[in-house]
């Protein structure tokens, strides 16, 4: 992504989600050992590569029939998350982020990652609770944080934590402040977007950034973007 875009519409103001997201990443990424084996599930265009260039990185994707899922450059393992070809055991380490809603038995792919996960490895993972429909036809759930719990505990897992991206106001500020680009998307396809963004940015900003400095008044943050967890397998 060309880094002047990254700035202006990616940074935490006019797109907490995403700037989170990789918040998540780099954090999560200095957790894993050096030469220890990852494997990201759903790995797309594998943007989180270079974030694990220390460790033994292996792609998965589907690589299907939508536009989101046509990445098979770079992906080492094209198959769907509920069967993935490996041993049992075999990885320290397991990325998926923002890929459970787009499987239809989540439950499965946890555990098919239980399976090939060593004991006391890690799942760094990320779903989310309040997003649009996209990937369309292949976009199934939203996730709780009891939801993710239960998958957890049901599948061999200790929970070591299950944080909130954000409250409610970065929530609808968001959903707000991108409310004319999808629009004009609607209306006129990828170019409106890009049109609606650029136009409408002065506003935008504005109302994102109201909201951006509201959010530490959601203490509960029950109404969030995403939720980021990481859980460990038990012995």
């Amino acid at each position: 992504m060309n880094p002047i875009v990254r700035l202006v519409f990616f940074n935490p103001v006019m797109n907490y989600a995403v700037w989170s997201l990789r918040r998540y990443i780099r954090r999560v990424s200095k957790m894993v050992e050096p030469n220890k084996n990852i494997v990201d599930i759903g790995a797309g265009e594998c943007q989180y590569k270079p974030f694990f260039s220390h460790t033994k990185y292996v792609s998965t994707d589907w690589c299907g029939t939508t536009d989101h899922h046509k990445y098979s450059s770079g992906i080492d393992y094209i198959c769907p998350a509920e069967n993935l070809p490996f041993e049992n055991q075999s990885y320290d380490y397991v990325l998926c982020t923002q890929v459970l809603e787009h499987v239809r038995r989540p439950e499965v792919v946890i555990q098919e990652i239980s399976r090939i996960l060593k004991n006391e490895g890690l799942l760094f993972l990320t779903v989310p609770q309040s997003w649009e429909e996209h990937e369309q036809p292949f976009d199934y759930y939203r996730f709780t944080q009891f939801a993710l719990k239960a998958l957890a505990e049901d599948n061999q897992f200790e929970v070591v934590e299950i944080k909130p991206q954000g409250g409610r106001f970065l929530v609808i500020g968001f959903f707000l402040a991108w409310t004319i680009p999808s629009l004009f998307k609607n209306w006129f396809g990828k170019v409106g977007f890009m049109i609606g963004a650029v136009l409408f940015y002065p506003l935008n900003l504005l109302i994102a950034f109201l909201f951006f400095i509201l959010d530490p008044l959601d203490t509960k943050r029950e109404f969030t973007m995403n939720y980021e967890c990481i859980f460990r397998k038990k012995i």
